[in-house]
């Protein structure tokens, strides 16, 4: 393919330049955005890096921070390194769904890129586990920050159980302090469908007298990947229900990143940035291609004062999805496009001040977003439920420091409004609400989300703290106008459905101390409980409806045979739904070598939607315990790391079916992973060329994939269910270089 081998020669020629050409410069930056409250960090996998690596173990809250990967590992991989955090991630596309002890989706965790929020929703008319979807080249990622609980701040708006953030690439992100151009080039390969993947990126920036500049980045990444074979050898690739075949699965995609920093002077500072990201992957019955385009507009304002430090975030995203023709393709569904048009504005002030010898910081503003889903298909015997989400709020937030106390206080306003429009049916044989369609939907709700911590040191290296808050979270469109329509499949609408509501506690404790043998060591540890409680969860049901005699509900056994109908719908559970469970990160790093851990343990009542196991919806609930121990020694004066991992996941719930006599979806127990080994080595052969080495699944163990539900029915090793035994990716050796100047 054109696409192919030009991306493999230009990133070859490109690393072939001698390192020794280039100027050298450090390879260590700290980005400019150090400034951002939300930022905070972890002692990442090679290096300590100084007050970033701190940050969690300082902060009185459930928070996580990745840096950019150093070993050639996604996201996706990343965010499940994290305590209390996992994502739903289908093997035949690129996209990931995080989440955060058991909740994900649009409103249930708010993803940003950029301080953009993710509202992309992928409908598939026969598969709805997809749902919402994040799309962005990890080559682009600079850190990922998640806070877990009640979050303040904008981030904290629609966040039902936290906010991550996903920041990408900045111009100081590749030009030194000391210089004006930074390049920076990065390329991986590997075996067992890992593929290729790599990018360029370069930018100038210009200092002013008065303490200004300007600054553009310009970055191409692309990537190719295909299915695999898992440790037994079984191909794990795609969607089908004969657990014999797999389907053909891979993505190809390629992205880009621009950005303009400006600051007239050190007072202000203006970013325009617009990404690209564009993907092409097989889904069950046809080959899909999604295409996201996201636009912003930064705005900082910090002059000599400290009541002063106003930002204003502007941003405009569209996704389109579009369902192409191919081999496997469906006539119905060739053409059929979606769209999810996002506008969103923040608009916020930070204020500090003196009382007596204790500080008083203020956050406080508002946000508003209005997102758009919308389809080009007609046809009548295929509905798409069209829709307008508009989500207004506010929030005020205030942190108190009298000497070895903090106290935090903040209220949130949320107030939503769902408007939609279901089309006309001539389907005659089909119940609705309303029946035959052709009518609008409005609905409207509001939410005052209160939060309150008390965090106290009672030494410098040991701070315990207390949170509670409530939190919110907007239904969607496709859950007010259920979205995948099918002549003969059950589609309704509920305009009856309220939005969640969890009530969050946590407590736990932070250490941070240094010299505890070595005068240059550290150790870092963050250990937290948590028990929330949701209202109001949302959960997607089925019922049957049979004429024989009259109009009336029925099971399935009544249904199959008879003059029936299914009804799918989105409901509120009635009963409250519990979460709780613990969460402990650290590390250990005395120079010559570090140990990192990560451990969580979950326990959830969710309820599961109806015909899961069939991939019409998918299971959400976190394994019940998830551990990562991360060990490695450093040589040639820390110019060469060697390492390993261990991890291991629980028990995973699955779901098995229906019961046929209660109507109640059922679940069973995956019994836990093997311990998983990976190696790893990183090699600084120069200031600005670096190479890393890495060997997943070392021992090739066959192991379950969790929150996948692109792998139902593949690799189940003889099981006669839909399960995700054997789906994990088998032995995997990758490496790459990353060149910086």
């Amino acid at each position: 393919m054109l696409f192919k081998s030009k991306f493999t020669l230009l990133f070859l020629a490109v690393s072939a330049i001698p390192a020794s050409a280039f100027a050298e410069s450090s390879n260590n930056q700290i980005s400019a955005d150090e400034y951002r409250a939300a930022a905070v960090g972890v002692l990442p996998t090679v290096e300590v890096r100084g007050k970033r690596a701190d940050k969690p173990f300082r902060t009185p809250s459930a928070v996580s921070h990745r840096d950019a990967d150093e070993l050639g590992q996604d996201a996706n991989t990343l965010i499940r390194t994290m305590p209390g955090t996992f994502t739903q991630h289908d093997l035949g596309q690129g996209g990931f769904a995080v989440n955060i002890r058991g909740l994900e989706g649009f409103g249930r965790v708010n993803t940003t890129v950029d301080g953009v929020t993710q509202t992309f929703f992928q409908a598939n008319p026969a598969h709805g586990w997809n749902g919402n979807t994040t799309y962005v080249d990890e080559n682009f990622i600079a850190g990922i920050d998640v806070s877990r609980g009640s979050v303040a701040g904008a981030g904290g708006v629609n966040a039902l159980a936290g906010n991550a953030e996903l920041r990408t690439l900045d111009v100081d992100d590749l030009v030194a302090k000391d210089r004006k151009f930074g390049f920076q080039t990065t390329y991986r390969q590997g075996t067992n469908g890992y593929g290729k993947n790599g990018m360029m990126g370069a930018a100038v920036r210009h200092e002013f007298e008065n303490g200004g500049s300007i600054g553009f980045l310009s970055a191409i990444s692309g990537k190719r990947k295909s299915g695999y074979k898992n440790g037994a050898g079984e191909v794990i690739t795609g969607d089908e229900f004969d657990a014999d075949t797999a389907a053909e699965s891979g993505i190809r995609s390629w992205g880009t990143l621009n950005k303009l920093h400006i600051r007239p002077s050190r007072y202000h500072s203006i970013i325009l940035g617009h990404m690209m990201n564009r993907a092409r992957f097989t889904n069950n019955h046809s080959p899909l291609q999604v295409n996201t385009q996201t636009g912003l507009l930064k705005y900082r304002y910090n002059p000599l004062s400290d009541w002063v430090d106003l930002q204003l975030d502007a941003s405009f995203s569209n996704a389109r999805q579009k369902f192409l023709q191919g081999e496997s393709a469906r006539e119905d569904y060739v053409g059929r496009t979606t769209r999810s048009p996002t506008t969103s504005l923040t608009l916020q002030n930070r204020s500090n001040t003196d009382i007596g010898n204790s500080e008083l910081s203020l956050n406080y503003g508002a946000k508003f977003m209005r997102t758009r889903y919308n389809s080009n298909y007609e046809n009548n015997t295929m509905l798409l439920a069209e829709g307008k989400q508009n989500l207004d709020s506010a929030f005020f937030d205030a942190e108190w420091k009298p000497g070895k106390w903090t106290v935090h206080a903040g209220l949130g306003y949320e107030r939503y409004g769902l408007r939609g429009y279901l089309p006309p049916t001539d389907d005659d044989g089909a119940i609705i609400l309303p029946r035959g369609g052709d009518i609008r939907f409005n609905r409207k709700e509001d939410h005052l989300n209160p939060r309150f911590g008390v965090a106290y040191k009672p030494w410098d290296w040991l701070q315990v703290y207390a949170n509670i808050g409530k939190s919110s979270r907007s239904p969607t469109v496709q859950e007010f106008m259920y979205v995948n329509n099918v002549q003969g499949s059950p589609y309704s609408v509920n305009p009856y459905l309220k939005g969640e509501s969890s009530f969050n506690r946590d407590i736990g404790f932070n250490i941070h101390k240094q010299g505890i043998w070595k005068a240059d060591d550290t150790l870092n540890l963050k250990v937290g409980y948590f028990n929330n409680r949701v209202k109001n969860y949302i959960v997607q049901d089925q019922f049957y409806i049979c004429r024989d005699n009259g109009v009336q509900r029925c099971t399935i056994d009544e249904a199959v045979g008879s003059d029936s109908n299914a009804i799918g719908v989105f409901r509120n559970i009635p009963d409250t739904t519990k979460m709780r469970g613990w969460e402990i990160e650290g590390g250990y790093d005395f120079g010559r070598g570090y140990i990192n851990l990560a451990w969580s343990k979950t326990r959830t009542t969710f309820p599961h939607d109806f015909l899961a196991d069939l991939g019409f919806s998918h299971i959400r609930a976190m394994p019940s315990s998830v551990w990562m121990v991360d060990a490695g020694t450093r040589w040639l004066d820390n110019r060469l790391t060697v390492g390993t991992r261990i991890s291991y996941t629980g028990k995973d719930t699955v779901a098995e079916g229906v019961d046929v006599d209660t109507q109640v979806q059922t679940t069973r127990q995956v019994a836990g992973n093997p311990k998983i080994i990976d190696l790893y080595a990183t090699w600084q052969a120069r200031k600005n060329l670096r190479f890393f080495f890495n060997i997943d699944n070392l021992t090739n163990r066959v192991y379950n994939y969790p929150l996948s539900g692109g792998t139902l029915a593949t690799g189940n090793l003889g099981e006669g269910n839909n399960v995700n035994q054997g789906t994990g990716r088998g032995r995997t050796i990758y490496g790459g270089l990353t060149l910086k100047f």
